[in-house]
């Protein structure tokens, strides 16, 4: 096992962890039948934890390298900060800009960056916009 995957386990547990903890301390949910503000972060956390004992089990049973790269991926590497880059801005906008306009135009230019053609890169950022909104408004009961 390489250490860059051992860092990305620990790494992964550590956060997993360090966003339950306080989560577990959250009401449990309310007399309407709908979940609390923690069910969703724990559900998210438990979810990282499990893949991240599936990982280290692969690693261990396998012996492989994953994080070996090629000519391909380290192309791809500006692509990938970037991303990244844009989701720390979507979240420190996400303070003050609304949801949909917000999410629409993070969606685009996601797309964009990954040369997705425009008409489907439209209509996804709507519907993904709007389904996303749904979901977390209608059956989460998270006010966006």
């Amino acid at each position: 096992m390489s250490k860059a995957g051992l860092i990305f386990i620990g790494g992964c547990v550590v956060l997993a962890l360090v966003f339950m903890i306080p989560a577990l301390e959250f009401p449990e949910g309310f007399g309407d039948g709908s979940p609390g503000p923690g069910y969703f972060p724990v559900i998210v956390c438990m979810i990282i934890l499990v893949l991240s004992l599936i990982l280290a089990a692969t690693y261990i049973r396998h012996k492989e390298k994953y994080f070996q790269t090629n000519e391909t991926e380290r192309s791809n590497l500006p692509v990938l900060l970037i991303t990244g880059g844009a989701i720390v801005l979507y979240t420190i906008l996400f303070i003050f800009l609304p949801f949909i306009p917000l999410t629409i135009v993070f969606m685009i230019f996601l797309n964009w960056l990954y040369k997705r053609k425009w008409v489907f890169n439209c209509v996804f950022s709507v519907l993904f916009t709007v389904i996303m909104y749904f979901i977390f408004n209608r059956f989460l009961h998270v006010m966006l």
